[in-house]
């Protein structure tokens, strides 16, 4: 196997998988202009992603656990937005 054919299917793997960078994907969708094949190779790689993530019974998280998740969310979006408005009061 070639080691641009092994980079594709690397790039379709990661792009399936949700793990791929921002220049893996441009990367990605640059090699499927030119190889539409490709995008059979990320058709399998996301279908054994489904049948795998579908295979495993949900886990349940305790209420505290996510509430404490949802806290953290809360508080960096918040933190976010207090230092954009700090910077924009100071335009």
């Amino acid at each position: 196997m070639s080691d641009q054919k092994e980079r594709a299917e690397l790039l379709a793997a990661l792009h399936a998988a949700g793990a791929a960078s921002e220049e893996d994907e441009a990367e990605l969708q640059a090699l499927l202009e030119t190889d539409p094949g490709l995008r059979d190779v990320v058709r399998d790689f996301q279908d054994s992603i489904t049948a795998l993530a579908s295979s495993f019974d949900p886990l349940e998280t305790p209420p505290r656990t996510l509430g404490k998740i949802q806290k953290e969310i809360a508080r960096e979006r918040g933190g976010f937005l207090v230092r954009l408005r700090s910077w924009l009061s100071k335009s």
